[in-house]
């Protein structure tokens, strides 16, 4: 019984806001332990045969949304009428000396981005250097590959190299904008709205608040309690500053006069306040046309899923894919496909 209510208790905690009670951001991380034991107990009394397997069993069929976002099995096909969307957060296109040696590897991503197919392209710390042989993005990914974009640049360096979002499209782009997010961050969200034959589609582009962790601060290498502390700080933070932000970018998704599709990283996992909220308006394209548990994380943290499409009714994903080859990163792009019958 206490296990049940605990694992219910949990369940809740993702519709209540951190900027409310921050708190129950931090219980619902426990939700994957909760269900790998109520697994547990289900199978425990059912091999006793005892009634007590009841319990269990109605957690997991209260959990079933949280089942869902974890683990999909899909057998969408494609239709004829597709449009295709690629997310990628693509780490500065690793412009920094560390990441590479010789740009190697940003030579490479560069030119995989580029030659990608997909209809559009949504980019979250994208990089661009108009004056740089190598980082020119913009001209080679759109000009030279005949995409319409809209760049929007958060910080502007002193090389005048900027720093941002971006969108690219196949279609025109017949409207535009930057989502206020009202915050003074480098995270920012930018719109698109692109004519796709006789239908126009919003394109949403979204980086929501890092958490300037890295993996050695996950890995406790010191113990001491100022580090303890500042990690939770972080992560407190985090919670609340998404929350913040998601509350301007759901404007754009109540008065939306068209068809939206939502791209970006969350910096959030499947369990949070951030990923059920827009579930209130939007259906996530993992767990209708995914395979698998879709891990987007390309680290030591190898089981976070945190980059994501959420779409409106009208529109139906038919594929999905998390493209694990592209090891470029520290995050694997995911392409969605969409039907536009509907």
């Amino acid at each position: 019984m206490g296990t049940t209510i605990v694992s219910i208790g949990a369940f809740i905690c993702v519709l209540i806001p951190p900027s409310t009670f921050w708190i129950c951001s931090f219980i619902a991380l426990t939700i994957p332990l909760l269900l790998i034991i109520q697994f547990f107990f289900l199978i425990y009394w059912g091999l006793k045969k005892n009634k007590q397997i009841i319990l269990p069993l109605i957690s997991l069929l209260v959990a079933y949304p949280f089942l869902s976002a974890t683990l999909s099995f899909s057998s969408q096909e494609l239709s004829e009428n597709n449009l295709s969307v690629l997310s990628y957060n693509t780490r500065v296109f690793n412009v920094y000396d560390h990441l590479n040696k010789d740009f190697d590897s940003s030579k490479k991503m560069i030119d995989w981005v580029s030659k990608e197919d997909s209809d559009v392209k949504c980019f979250q710390e994208y990089y661009n250097d108009k004056k740089s042989p190598i980082f020119k993005t913009t001209q080679k990914i759109g000009n030279n590959a005949g995409y319409y974009h809209f760049v929007k640049p958060v910080v502007i360096n002193h090389i005048g190299a900027e720093f941002g979002l971006a969108i690219f499209s196949k279609y025109p782009i017949v409207e535009k904008g930057v989502i206020d997010l009202q915050m003074q961050s480098t995270n920012s969200a930018i719109f698109a709205d692109i004519k796709v034959n006789q239908d126009t589609i919003r394109i949403i582009n979204i980086h929501l608040q890092s958490l300037s962790i890295s993996e050695d601060d996950l890995a406790f290498n010191s113990n001491s309690k100022e580090n303890y502390k500042n990690l939770f700080t972080k992560i407190k933070e985090g919670y609340i500053n998404r929350d913040k932000q998601l509350a301007n970018i759901e404007t754009y998704l109540k008065d939306s006069p068209y068809k939206t599709i939502v791209c970006g990283d969350l910096n959030d996992t499947p369990y949070s306040y951030v990923y059920f909220r827009l579930k209130k308006y939007l259906n996530n394209a993992f767990e209708e046309a995914g395979t698998g548990f879709g891990f987007t994380y390309n680290g030591k943290l190898f089981f976070l899923r945190i980059d994501n499409q959420f779409y409106s009714e009208g529109l139906e994903a038919t594929g999905f894919e998390t493209k694990r080859e592209v090891k470029f990163s520290d995050h694997f792009p995911i392409k969605v496909f969409y039907n536009l019958e509907n």
